[in-house]
């Protein structure tokens, strides 16, 4: 018994981890984000537990996962519901006083989950994420990478703020459903069209990669998150640097496995196309114990 919930603590941990979040903000706001929650907990711990089972589907359950999830949070909640998740949505909501969806995902996708389980949220349940997962490989770009600048992320965060408090002040989406659903709908359509053309002209997965918000702000709790890429068998490296060139958010995993050291990357959205993409099962994702954590990077 006590060797399968070792086998499955991670998916046991997501779980617990899920359900308690789901029941606070139960009582905060309402009981619906309570059995959202708890569906979250279930697909992502299963989806993990099924990992265990058959390794080599790792990324096809991964990809059901965002495509499930994002699908049912965009189509069901934004679209049919009407609730905006996206970044202005945080300055509308606040002008009106009113705590809604964006700011229960920025609190707790982006500033409480990231200590549990980094950037995974980019990975697992972002709606622009699944679309970039068919559509932003590295190969479409044939230009050298553009390196992430904190400088350009934190200044398109800032840019984004003041356009959000200049429209609030003006005509508020918040306050008119049919204009929130046309923000919606259209936030959704340049975030993704932007994502897919800067993929062009600055590698993969651009838009998370160089100026997303979300995962800007995310990026800066990722370092202390319990579960990180880890090298289980760094002896065992073969310096082949598949791990690396599989990494959609191009991060030099091999040089933390050299190192041995958990990749500690704050752009990390812990995908795990680095631990499906090595030969000799270096990798794994892990909640601590191998390596270390004494670099950051990002």
């Amino acid at each position: 018994m006590i060797k399968l919930l070792d086998k499955y603590r991670i998916a046991i941990l997501t779980f617990v981890i899920f359900t308690t979040t789901g029941a606070i903000v139960w009582l905060i706001r309402d009981y619906r984000y309570f059995i959202l929650f708890v569906m979250i907990g279930l697909a992502d711990g299963f989806a993990r537990l099924m990992v265990k089972e058959y390794p080599g589907l790792r990324q096809v359950f991964r990809k059901v996962l965002i495509c499930a999830l994002g699908g049912f949070m965009f189509i069901w909640l934004s679209l049919v519901i009407g609730v905006n998740f996206q970044f202005p949505q945080l300055f509308f909501d606040a002008f009106e006083g009113i705590m809604a969806g964006a700011l229960i995902q920025l609190v707790i996708a982006r500033i409480v989950l990231p200590f549990f389980a980094g950037n995974a949220f980019c990975s697992r349940a972002c709606w622009n994420g699944a679309v970039f997962e068919f559509t932003n490989e590295k190969s479409r770009s044939k230009r050298v990478p553009i390196p992430r600048s904190n400088l350009l992320a934190w200044g398109y965060v800032l840019a984004i703020a003041v356009l959000a408090i200049y429209i609030a002040i003006n005509h508020n989406p918040a306050t008119d459903i049919a204009l929130r659903r046309q923000w919606i709908i259209w936030e959704n359509v340049f975030i993704t069209a932007t994502g897919i053309v800067l993929t062009w002209f600055a590698g993969s997965r651009a838009y998370c990669r160089l100026i997303c918000p979300f995962l800007t702000i995310s990026g800066l709790i990722s370092p202390w998150s319990v579960l990180k890429i880890t090298p289980i068998k760094a002896e065992k490296c073969t310096a082949c640097n598949r791990c690396s060139k599989a990494c959609p958010m191009l991060i030099d995993v091999l040089r933390y496995v050299h190192d041995n050291k958990r990749v500690n990357d704050r752009t990390c959205i812990l995908c795990e196309k680095c631990v499906s993409s090595c030969p000799e099962n270096v990798l794994e994702v892990a909640t601590g114990g191998k390596g270390n954590d004494e670099e950051v990077i990002g």
